[in-house]
C-alpha cells in the first residue's frame, strides 16, 4: 500500500491571495494587538513586522542577533506605513540569542513592561547548516539546529506563556514542510522542525484550554539567507515572502482558531481549508500521528 498524501487537496498559493490580503480582507485587524517576533531582522521576520504594522498592531517587539539590522527594519517598517499607522505605533527592538533561556527571559519580561501584555508571539529564528549525512556531520552543529529550533522556541514559550494565558493571545511557530520530508543529509533540520510540530500540539493541549491558541506554520519555499544555505534546496524556493507574513496576520486574526494545535501550510487556501473543517476536526487530522494503516 503506498504511503498516504501529507498534502490536503486545496489550492496552492505562491503569493498574497484574496484571503490573505491586508489591504483587503484583513485590513485593520491587527488593530491594537501587541506583537513580539523573533529572528526579525530579516527574511520572513522583517516582513512579518511589515506586515502585523501594516495591519494595524500598536506595539512591536522585535528581536534578533544585531541591534543594527533590528533598527534598519523598524525604520524601514515606519517609513512604509500610512501616517495614520505611523502615528499609532510603537516600536521596540531587542538583540537576544533565543538559546539564552536568561536573555529570553529578560526580553519577554522588557516587552510586558513596555506594553503590558503580549497578544501575539512568532517564533520566526532558526537555523539550518548544508545537508551531511549523520556519520560525516559536525555533531555541534547538528546539535545547534535543535538548539535554536527546538531550544530556542521553547524558551521564548516558556518565558511567555503567562502574558499568553492572560492576553487569550496566539502563537506562530515557523516551521517547515521538511518536518513532513526525509531528505539524506537533512536529519538534524527535518526532525527539529518535526518536533516543532509536536510541541504545538503540547502547548494546545496545556494552554489550549486556558485561551491560547497555537500554530506550526509552514511559512512557503522562501529565498531567505538561511535557506539559500543548502544548494540542492534552491531551484524549489518559489514563494514571495509576503505569502507567510501575511498568512500569520490570518491566522492570529481569529477566524483559524479552530485550527490551534496544528500544522498549517502558507500555501494551503485557507478559505477552502475551512471548508474541510468538520473532516479535519472529527479526524484530528494535521497532526504528527503513526499511520499503522491497515494493521488497525
Amino acid at each position: 500500500m503506498p504511503a498516504r498524501p501529507e498534502q490536503p487537496n486545496v489550492t496552492l498559493h505562491h503569493d498574497v491571495y484574496p484571503g490573505i490580503d491586508i489591504g483587503g480582507r484583513l485590513k485593520g485587524v491587527a488593530r491594537g494587538k501587541i506583537v513580539y517576533i523573533t529572528g526579525a531582522s530579516r527574511g520572513i521576520g522583517a516582513s512579518t513586522a511589515h506586515a502585523f504594522a501594516l495591519a494595524g498592531c500598536s506595539g512591536l517587539f522585535i528581536t534578533g542577533r544585531s541591534l543594527d539590522s533590528l533598527a534598519s527594519v523598524a525604520s524601514s517598517v515606519r517609513s512604509s506605513l500610512p501616517e495614520d499607522l505611523a502615528k499609532g505605533l510603537s516600536i521596540e527592538t531587542d538583540a537576544v540569542d533565543v538559546t539564552n533561556r536568561e536573555a529570553v527571559g529578560e526580553s519577554v519580561k522588557r516587552c510586558v513592561e513596555k506594553f503590558g501584555r503580549i497578544d501575539i508571539l512568532v517564533a520566526n529564528a532558526g537555523y539550518v547548516e548544508p545537508f551531511s549525512n549523520i556519520a560525516d556531520c559536525d555533531p555541534l552543529g547538528w546539535w545547534k539546529i535543535w538548539e535554536v529550533n527546538i531550544g530556542g522556541v521553547f524558551n521564548l514559550v516558556h518565558h511567555a506563556a503567562a502574558s499568553l494565558v492572560k492576553s487569550n493571545g496566539h502563537i506562530i511557530l515557523v516551521s517547515s514542510v521538511g518536518a513532513q520530508k526525509r531528505s539524506p543529509g537533512a536529519s538534524a533540520y527535518q526532525s527539529s522542525k518535526h518536533a516543532l510540530n509536536r510541541f504545538a500540539e503540547f502547548v494546545h493541549l496545556e494552554y489550549g484550554g486556558q485561551g491560547v491558541k497555537v500554530f506550526s506554520l509552514h511559512p512557503g519555499a522562501i529565498v531567505t539567507e538561511l535557506s539559500s544555505v543548502e544548494p540542492s534546496v534552491r531551484p524549489n524556493l518559489i514563494d514571495k515572502v509576503e505569502l507567510a507574513s501575511h498568512t500569520m496576520v490570518r491566522l492570529s486574526s481569529g477566524s483559524e482558531d479552530w485550527l490551534s494545535g496544528r500544522y498549517v501550510s502558507s500555501n494551503w487556501d485557507l478559505d477552502e481549508l475551512a471548508q474541510k473543517r468538520r473532516e479535519i476536526e472529527e479526524d484530528d487530522l494535521l497532526k504528527n500521528r503513526l499511520d499503522v494503516g491497515s494493521l488497525v
